[in-house]
C-alpha cells in the first residue's frame, strides 16, 4: 500500500503545484489588463464630457459648462496618473508619455479657451491655420487612449489562449499520471483481495445467517493478524449471542407465563388485543364468554377478534387516540350471557403504550355490574313505587290546603293564614318533587314511549317562552326570544321536549338575580339544530360543571331555591332519548349557557 501512497501524494503535489501556477500567473496578468482598460474608459468618459463642455460654452452656457470642465479634469488626471502606474506592455510607456503630453496641451489650451470669453472660441475650439484646436487635440488623446485599450486587450486575449494551452498540458500530464497511478492501483488490489477479500467475504457470509437468526456459525481463523483477531472477535460474539438467546428466550417464556397468570386470576373477562384488533392475551372468563382464541407460538396467522356492536366503535377510538374509555352510566353497560342467566358488563378499555408513546395495543375488561344494576332497578322501582304513593295524599293535603285558604269552610286568622300558606308552599314543593322523581323513573325504565313529530325549533321556543314569561316579569328578570330564522323542522316529542325545555328555564330562573336577562335561540351547526338556554345568573364554579347533569347533585353553597337536583338529570334523559346532546358552559358571576344539540331534519 506504501507504493500506491507514494503515487497519490506525488499526483496530489503536481495537480496542486500547476494548478497554482496556472492561477496566479494569469490572475496577476489578467488583472493588470485589465486595471489598464478600465483606466482608459474612465479616462475617455471624462475626455467626452470635457468635450462636451466646450461645446457647452459656444452654446452660451458659461457656468455650467466651466463646472462641468473642472470636475471632470479631476477623473481624467486621475485615470492618467492610474495608467502611468500600470504600465506592464511593451510600448504602453511610449504611449502613455505621448498621452501625458497631448493632455497638457489639452488642459493649457482649454484653461486659455474659458479664461478669455473673446469671438475667437470657435477658432480656439476647431483651430486655424497649422493650429489643432481643442477638437483637434480631442481626436488625438482619443487615438492615444484607443492605441493603450487595444494593446491591453489584445494581450488579454493571448493571456488567456496561453493559459488554455498550459492548461491543457497540465491535464495530458496529470492524467498520464493518473493513469498509472490507476494501473499501480489494479495490480496492488489484485493481491489485495486474495488476502483479505475473502476472510471478509467468510465474516459477512456468517453476519447475515445471524442477523437471521442461526446463530450456530464459525469463520475459520487462519492467521494471526488484524484478519485472523476480526475471525476470532466474531466467533466470541456468535458464542455470546447464542447464550444470550437461551437466558433471554427464558425470561421471557417466565414473564408470558406469569402475564397469561395474572389474567387468568380475574374472575372477569379480559383480553389484550393488539393494533390490528388481533388477541394477544385472554383469560378463560373472556374465553368462555366471548369465544376468543389468543395468538399461540406456531400458529400461521393470528386470530382476528370481532368484537360486540357497542365495543366496537369505543375500541377503535381508544386505538387511535390512546385516551381511556371507561363508562360509568349503565345503559353503556353490554349484556351477555353466561350461563342460564343474562349478565351485565360495563366495558373498561385501556390503551397500551411503549416508553416512547407508540400504541401497542390495548386491554379489554369487561366488568359484571349485574349486581348493582340489579340494585339501581330496585332503588328506581321503589323510589317510583314511593313517590306514586305520596303523590295522592300529597293531592289531598294540597287541596284542603287550598280549600281552607279560600275560607269556603269557615274565616282564618291571622297565624292561620300565615301558617297555611307555609303549609301551601311546601305542598307544592313536595308534589314538584314526588313529580321529578316519577318523570325519571319513567324515563330510566323506558316506560314512557317518545311520540316523535316534526317541529318548528321556532315554535318549540316560543311555546317555553309563553309559559314562563309571567313568571319573570314578577321576578324583574328580561326573557328574551331570539329570532331563529327559517330553520328546518326537528324530530321530537314536544310534551317530552317543552319538560326539558321548561327545566331549564325554572333552573334559569333561579338563578337570575332581579334585572337580570335569560336568552332562548337556536341555530343549525354541522347537520344539527343547537337550542340554547343562556342567563346572567351567577354562574356554576368549574369543578361542578361535569356534574350538573348527574341525579340528585345540587351545587354546594348554593341557595337559591331548594331541590332535589333532579331537573338536569332529567333534561340529560329526554335529550339522550331523542338521539341528542345537552353541555354546559358557565363562568362564574357572568352567566350560564345549556346548548341542547338534536339531528336536523324529521325522523
Amino acid at each position: 500500500m506504501l507504493p500506491l501512497f507514494a503515487v497519490l501524494v506525488a499526483l496530489g503535489a503536481t495537480g496542486i503545484i500547476l494548478i497554482y501556477h496556472l492561477a496566479n500567473h494569469t490572475e496577476q496578468v489578467l488583472r493588470e489588463d485589465y486595471d489598464s482598460m478600465v483606466h482608459m474608459r474612465n479616462l475617455n468618459e471624462a475626455l467626452e464630457r470635457i468635450n462636451s463642455s466646450f461645446q457647452f460654452a459656444l452654446a452660451g452656457r458659461q457656468a455650467q459648462s466651466y463646472r462641468q470642465y473642472q470636475e471632470n479634469w479631476k477623473l481624467y488626471e486621475e485615470s492618467l496618473a492610474k495608467e502611468k502606474d500600470n504600465i506592464t506592455l511593451p510600448g504602453e510607456g511610449e504611449l502613455v508619455d505621448t498621452l501625458t503630453g497631448l493632455s497638457d496641451e489639452y488642459r493649457r489650451q482649454g484653461n486659455d479657451f474659458f479664461a478669455r470669453a473673446d469671438q475667437q472660441r470657435d477658432q480656439r475650439y476647431f483651430g486655424r491655420g497649422d493650429s489643432r484646436g481643442l477638437y483637434g487635440l480631442f481626436c488625438e488623446i482619443k487615438r492615444a487612449s484607443g492605441e493603450i485599450l487595444r494593446i491591453n486587450q489584445d494581450h488579454m486575449e493571448a493571456t488567456n489562449l496561453r493559459a488554455r494551452h498550459l492548461a491543457w498540458s497540465s491535464f495530458c500530464w496529470y492524467g498520464g499520471g493518473l493513469g498509472c497511478g490507476i494501473a499501480l492501483a489494479v495490480l496492488l488490489l489484485a493481491g489485495t483481495i486474495r488476502t483479505i477479500v475473502r476472510p471478509v467475504r467468510a465474516v459477512t457470509e456468517s453476519a447475515m445467517a445471524i442477523g437471521a437468526g442461526n446463530l450456530d456459525q464459525l469463520v475459520p481463523v487462519a492467521s494471526d493478524d488484524e484478519l485472523g483477531r476480526l475471525a476470532g472477535a466474531f466467533n466470541a460474539m456468535a458464542r455470546q449471542l447464542r447464550e444470550f438467546r437461551q437466558s433471554h428466550q427464558a425470561q421471557l417464556l417466565r414473564a408470558q407465563q406469569t402475564s397469561q397468570a395474572t389474567i387468568d386470576s380475574f374472575p372477569e373477562p379480559v383480553l389484550v388485543i393488539d393494533p390490528e384488533q388481533h388477541v394477544e392475551m385472554a383469560n378463560p372468563a373472556a374465553r368462555r364468554l366471548l369465544g376468543v382464541r389468543p395468538r399461540e407460538e406456531g400458529r400461521a396467522a393470528p386470530v382476528a377478534w370481532d368484537p360486540p356492536e357497542r365495543l366496537r366503535q369505543p375500541l377503535a377510538e381508544v386505538l387511535r387516540s390512546q385516551q381511556a374509555y371507561l363508562p360509568d352510566e349503565f345503559d353503556k353497560a353490554l349484556v351477555l350471557r353466561s350461563g342460564e342467566q343474562p349478565h351485565s358488563y360495563l366495558p373498561r378499555i385501556l390503551p397500551i403504550r411503549d416508553p416512547a408513546g407508540v400504541t401497542l395495543g390495548a386491554a379489554v375488561l369487561l366488568e359484571d355490574v349485574t349486581r348493582f344494576r340489579l340494585l339501581d332497578e330496585v332503588k328506581s322501582n321503589l323510589v317510583a313505587t314511593v313517590s306514586h304513593e305520596l303523590k295522592t295524599p300529597l293531592t289531598g293535603i294540597r287541596l284542603a290546603i287550598h280549600l281552607l285558604l279560600e275560607e269556603s269552610v269557615g274565616p282564618l286568622g291571622p297565624k292561620q293564614l300565615e301558617l297555611l300558606v307555609d303549609a301551601r308552599d311546601n305542598a307544592e314543593r313536595l308534589l314538584a318533587m314526588v313529580d321529578n322523581l316519577l318523570d325519571l323513573a319513567r324515563l330510566e325504565q323506558g316506560s314512557s314511549q317518545l311520540q316523535l313529530q316534526p317541529e318548528r325549533p321556532a315554535e318549540l321556543l316560543r311555546a317555553a317562552a309563553e309559559s314562563f314569561r309571567p313568571r319573570a316579569a314578577d321576578q324583574g328578570v328580561e326573557l328574551v326570544l331570539e329570532d331563529c330564522g327559517d330553520l328546518e323542522p326537528v324530530a321530537v316529542d314536544a310534551d317530552q321536549f317543552q319538560h326539558a325545555l321548561r327545566n331549564l328555564l325554572d333552573n334559569a330562573l333561579a338563578h337570575t338575580p332581579q334585572g337580570g336577562r335569560i336568552t332562548l335561540a337556536a341555530r343549525r351547526s354541522a347537520g344539527r339544530v343547537v337550542f340554547s338556554v343562556a342567563d346572567t345568573g351567577c354562574g356554576i364554579p368549574a369543578q361542578y360543571q361535569p356534574l350538573i347533569f348527574e341525579k340528585y347533585f345540587r351545587v354546594p353553597g348554593d341557595t337559591a331555591r331548594a331541590g332535589t337536583g333532579l331537573g338536569l338529570a332529567i333534561v340529560r334523559q329526554i335529550v339522550t332519548a331523542h338521539g341528542g346532546s345537552v353541555e354546559c358552559a358557565s363562568r362564574p358571576g357572568e352567566g350560564t349557557v345549556f346548548r341542547i344539540a338534536l339531528p336536523a331534519g324529521e325522523a
